[in-house]
């Protein structure tokens, strides 16, 4: 609406200037006899038309690009949206598998721990055992030696 009242505006401010020019005291016989200027005014008139048609289809014209940049930039904005989640998911998974991470090596480090401890109660078992082994291995030889001397005492009696 704004539109064509300006241009109807326009118009009429173009075309006020060509019929200012004629002259009212001029006599009857100029005045029914067409003039340079009415011709010239005519063809202003046209030629305002065809300027006004041209506008109309550049205002068109940069109507749909504009439309085109508003739709380009919607896209890029969804895009940039689109992004900044991903980047933000991506933070919540590399700070997810950190925290992972960091239970691992205090898990490993637990175990490490756990496996030092049970080194050493095998260790110390190994060294138990072989106490008990040879502590055996005495009372054997004990009670071999006792009875080969309770033999020998029992058959130097007879």
């Amino acid at each position: 609406m704004k539109k064509l009242a300006s241009l109807t505006l326009s118009l009429f401010l173009l075309s006020g200037p060509a019929f200012a020019d004629s002259p009212k005291d001029t006599p009857k016989e100029t005045e029914a006899r067409p003039t340079t200027a009415a011709k010239a005014a005519v063809k202003t008139n046209a030629q305002i038309a065809k300027e006004l048609e041209e506008l109309r289809q550049a205002l068109q014209t940069q109507q749909e690009q504009l439309q085109l940049l508003k739709d380009a930039l919607a896209k890029r904005d969804l895009e940039v949206e689109e992004a900044r989640k991903a980047a933000a998911d991506a933070n919540a998974r590399a700070a997810e598998a950190s925290s992972k991470a960091t239970e691992a090596v205090n898990g490993t480090s637990e175990v490490r721990t756990s496996e030092t401890s049970l080194n050493t109660s095998v260790n110390d078992l190994k060294v138990s055992n072989d106490a008990i082994k040879t502590s055996l291995r005495i009372r054997k030889r004990r009670r071999r030696r006792r009875r080969s001397t309770a033999r020998r005492r029992s058959g130097s009696r007879a």
